[in-house]
Formats: C-alpha cells, sequence, structure tokens
C-alpha cells in the first residue's frame, strides 16, 4: 500500500517531535517529491531547516511555499526571521513589510520589523514599532525586552529600565531582559542592583558573555576591582574578542596601579574597534601617567576627533601640553576649555600656570583667583 504526501507529513511531524530531524526532513521531501504543491510540505521543511540552522535552504523552501501563497502574512514572516539569521538585514525588512501590507494587525510582523530596525540601528523606528507591537499584544515580554533595548539605544535609561521590569514580569527567566536590566541599572548609577540582575542573567545563562562583562562592569563601579578583573578574564577567556570585556579590563587594571597591562589592554580594544571614545581616553590618562607625554597627545587628539565639545577633554589637553612645555598650545586648549564651560575649574587653573610661565604675571593672577573661587587652587607661583 503506497504512502500519501500527507500521510509523509505526517511521520515528518512525528519525526521532529521526537527531534530526529534527518528523518523529519527526508519524510517531507518524500511527500513534496510526491505532491511539489504541497504547501504545508514546504511550510513544515522551512521551518525545520530553520530550527536545524540551515538557513540558506529554509529560504529555499519558503520560496516554494511563497510561489504557491504570497497573500499569506505568516510565510513572510518565517521568511524574514531566516533572513535575519543570515544578517541580510535589509532583505529582512523588506519581508515584514509585505507582512504588514497583508495584516497591518500581526504583532508579529510589527516586532520582526522592530527587531530588524534595531540591528540597522535605526533605534526610534525600532521603538515605534516595538510600541505599535505591543499596543496589539501587551502580554508578549519579548517585545517588552526590545522596546527596553531600542530606549537603551536612545540613552533613556529609566523607561527602558520600566520595559524590562514588564518583561520580567512576564517572563522571569528571560536571561536577555534581565542582562538589558542590569545594563539600564549600570547606566542609572544603580551598580549593586545592577550586579544582581546581571548575576540572575547568568544564573538562567552561564554561557552570556555580554552579561558577564557587565557584571564586571558593575564589580568595577563597586571598587570590587579583582573580582571584576576575573568577569572581564573569564569573557575574553571564552575566545570571544569583546571590545567591551577589554576596555572593562584596561581600567581596573589602571585603577590597580597596572598601567602597562592597563595599556596594552586598551591597545587590544582599539584593535577591534578604534571608533569607540573611552579607549581613546583611558590610553591617554595612562600615558600621560606614565610620563609618555607625546603618546597622551596623540590619544587626545584622537579624542576630540570624537567629541571636541566636552571642556574636560582640552582641559586634559592643556595639562599634557604643559608637561611637554608647549604652553602657547597648553594657553590655547584651556581658554578652548573656558569657551565651552566658564566655570571649569581646572581650565583657569591651567590657564594661571601658563601664563605665569610666559612671564604674564598679572593675567596669571587674575586667572589664579578665577581658580580659587571656583574651587581650584595650584601653586603656579613656584
Amino acid at each position: 500500500m503506497s504512502i500519501s504526501a500527507e500521510e509523509w507529513l505526517a511521520r515528518g511531524i512525528w519525526f521532529s517531535e521526537l527531534e530526529r530531524y534527518e528523518e523529519a526532513l527526508a519524510a517531507y521531501d518524500q511527500g513534496l517529491e510526491l505532491d511539489p504543491d504541497l504547501l504545508p510540505g514546504w511550510v513544515l521543511k522551512g521551518n525545520l531547516l530553520s530550527e536545524m540552522e540551515r538557513y540558506e535552504e529554509a529560504l529555499v523552501a519558503y520560496d516554494h511555499a511563497l510561489a504557491l501563497e504570497s497573500n499569506e502574512a505568516e510565510l513572510w514572516l518565517f521568511k524574514g526571521d531566516a533572513l535575519g539569521s543570515l544578517e541580510r538585514y535589509e532583505e529582512a525588512l523588506q519581508t515584514s513589510e509585505r507582512a504588514l501590507a497583508l495584516d497591518p494587525t500581526d504583532p508579529m510582523a510589527w516586532q520582526l520589523k522592530a527587531a530588524t530596525l534595531a540591528v540597522l540601528d535605526r533605534s526610534q523606528e525600532s521603538l515605534s514599532a516595538y510600541e505599535r507591537a505591543l499596543a496589539l499584544d501587551p502580554e508578549e515580554a519579548e517585545c517588552w525586552s526590545g522596546k527596553g533595548d531600542a530606549l537603551m539605544q536612545l540613552e533613556r535609561p529609566q523607561e527602558a529600565l520600566a520595559a524590562f521590569v514588564r518583561a520580567l514580569d512576564l517572563d522571569p527567566e528571560d536571561a536577555s531582559a534581565w542582562e538589558g536590566k542590569g545594563e539600564a541599572l549600570h547606566m542609572l548609577g544603580r551598580p549593586e542592583e545592577a550586579f544582581a540582575a546581571f548575576d540572575e542573567a547568568l544564573r538562567l545563562e552561564p554561557e552570556n558573555s555580554e552579561a558577564l562583562v557587565g557584571k564586571g562592569e558593575a564589580l568595577t563601579d563597586l571598587e570590587r576591582f579583582e573580582e571584576a578583573l576575573d568577569c572581564f578574564d573569564q569573557a575574553l577567556a571564552r575566545g570571544e574578542q569583546d571590545v567591551w570585556a577589554w576596555i572593562g579590563r584596561a581600567t581596573v587594571l589602571a585603577e590597580l596601579e597596572r598601567p602597562e597591562e592597563a595599556l596594552s589592554a586598551f591597545d587590544q580594544a582599539a584593535s577591534l574597534d578604534p571608533e569607540i571614545e573611552d579607549i581613546w581616553l583611558g590610553r591617554a590618562l595612562i600615558l600621560l601617567k606614565l610620563q609618555e607625554y607625546k603618546a597622551s597627545y596623540f590619544s587626545i587628539e584622537r579624542l576630540l576627533e570624537f567629541d571636541a565639545d566636552d571642556p574636560a577633554i582640552w582641559v586634559l589637553r592643556g595639562d599634557v601640553c604643559t608637561q611637554l612645555n608647549e604652553y602657547k598650545k597648553a594657553l590655547t586648549s584651556y581658554n578652548r576649555a573656558i569657551a565651552l564651560d566658564a566655570d571649569t575649574a581646572w581650565a583657569w587653573a591651567g590657564k594661571a600656570s601658563c601664563l605665569f610661565r610666559l612671564g604674564r604675571k598679572e593675567e596669571a593672577e587674575k586667572a589664579e583667583r578665577r581658580a580659587r573661587r571656583l574651587g581650584a587652587v595650584i601653586p603656579f607661583g613656584e
């Protein structure tokens, strides 16, 4: 007695439930060989291939399904998920738009769109899409967590914290929501609570390197430097070259008075992503401490490429130029800091010191009086 295409699909489902995936795949293929126009067969095959992380093959199956039925929103979502897993995000975004054109009330379509926009660094649009999804289904924990992530990207940590708390109300076992809660608490300057949240994320997902780095950052804020260093070293030992693990390690080593090792760690971070301000600030401060003033000056110049409107950076530049006996350049730096914020006490103090060294005593005394009123005093008359 021959087996029908539908019976092969039923066998495939049974094998899949038993996690005998290759046999399930073979059964689906048997069914589709008998009836190539059997839509459920292509969908089941695509979903199984996605579960097996064979996304390119899954796309082929979904395209077969869509060739048979292009007006089914869910099929476009399946294809979008596979495209996202292949990091083909613009195409994934297009599929989410196609799904929404067919059914604008589908919260999963809005969620796919939101998640894809987040990866494309379109955070405000991502937030709006998550809010549309939540308006349709307010009980979806993953959406609340995604909303929290978007708010963090927009530097709105208080709102993000509320979103992560809501996600955890719905699903207390969501490790990514615990990690997000930790990040929000860290940004809000609440390191004890951040530490607890990262610890819970790691209990649920021990291999979560990002949570381990977050725990290290919270421990750094708590001045538990040896424990923090252990977290960063564990994260790096897993073979993942996480730039923030290197930055965290460098910061802790600097606090532990191990400047040469700290400098090496910052250099490792710069090799991974030279576009992070924290790296160049850390390098500049360590090199200043090591009295390597020219190298420190180079790092400050690199830092100013990111942010030329921070008076503290100009003060640092002035301090390094002073150590290099380049007093006119130092004076220009302190004046720039004062132009940005006239109440920058150490800019006035540095300016006073430079003016004294340049022989402009009357101006130096005036600047020193301003520095004293602002709370900074230096013995520039030595």
